[in-house]
């Protein structure tokens, strides 16, 4: 069975460095891959990708050797259940409080005996160049399940969900967690020391638990800074910030140099 590389990494303490995918297009995360990014995140909770569209950008993926990981929609097992089985390497689960939300999440991740994952597909076989049986065995070892740490309760409560078995880290929603506090984003990062004591908790709680912490940053800059806070899954904007900007900045130059 394929294992996942990734996973084995960030346990020994290396930083990975993934982005965004919001467009629901193989050839554009094909695209994305060839950049050379650790990892790459399909975002089915605010992107528009439908699960077939999901299935086939994986696939495009596999063909370039980054890890390809799915955000799931939300906390349910219609979610979790059917993205796992897409056959990613890793899902991410948004907003998740306490350490029941995290239970159960577990119950939906897991096979039996962490949790109720239920056996079934054939992508999952194929993705992990595996069989069936094996799959069964070992994905509790090998999908990495991280869940998003994006409310200020979440904070208050990130020990208990990082102990949860079955949980092997947690993922700073940054934009969300100003949110949950009536701070703007992102003038509070660096600027708001109140919510940077919050961003800093997370990844010592994350440390002392022997787990993995994740966090989307903005840009480069703050990609290095968040890996000097200690965190180690580490993602920097997405396909559409990245177009969108180069996009501008060619047409902002060519503009600038007309001469009628």
């Amino acid at each position: 069975m394929r294992e996942n590389s990734l996973k084995r990494r960030m346990q020994a303490g290396e930083t990975v460095l993934g982005s965004w995918l919001s467009l629901p297009d193989a050839l554009a995360s094909e695209a994305m891959a060839h950049v050379g990014w650790d990892w790459l995140l399909i975002d089915m909770e605010h992107g528009p990708a439908a699960l077939n569209e999901a299935a086939a950008m994986l696939a495009a993926l596999r063909t370039t050797g980054v890890t390809g990981f799915i955000r799931a929609a939300w906390n349910e097992s219609s979610q979790i259940q059917r993205a796992l089985d897409l056959g990613c390497a890793g899902i991410l689960v948004p907003v998740i409080n306490t350490a029941d939300d995290a239970r159960k999440v577990v119950s939906d991740a897991r096979f039996p005996p962490l949790g109720e994952r239920s056996r079934g597909g054939v992508r999952t076989n194929l993705a992990f160049a595996t069989d069936a049986m094996t799959y069964f065995e070992r994905a509790n070892d090998e999908v990495l399940v991280l869940v998003q740490i994006e409310t200020e309760l979440a904070v208050e409560n990130v020990d208990e969900v990082l102990a949860v078995e079955g949980i092997d880290g947690v993922f700073v929603g940054p934009n969300d967690l100003a949110a949950s506090g009536g701070k703007r984003w992102p003038d509070a990062w660096t600027g708001d020391e109140a919510y940077m004591t919050l961003v800093r908790r997370v990844a010592a709680a994350a440390r002392k638990a022997g787990k993995c912490a994740g966090f989307l940053a903005r840009d480069a800059k703050m990609a290095l800074e968040v890996d000097q806070l200690g965190y180690n899954f580490v993602g920097i904007s997405g396909d559409v910030n990245f177009m969108t900007a180069a996009a501008k900045r060619a047409l902002d130059d060519a503009r600038a140099g007309l001469t009628h």
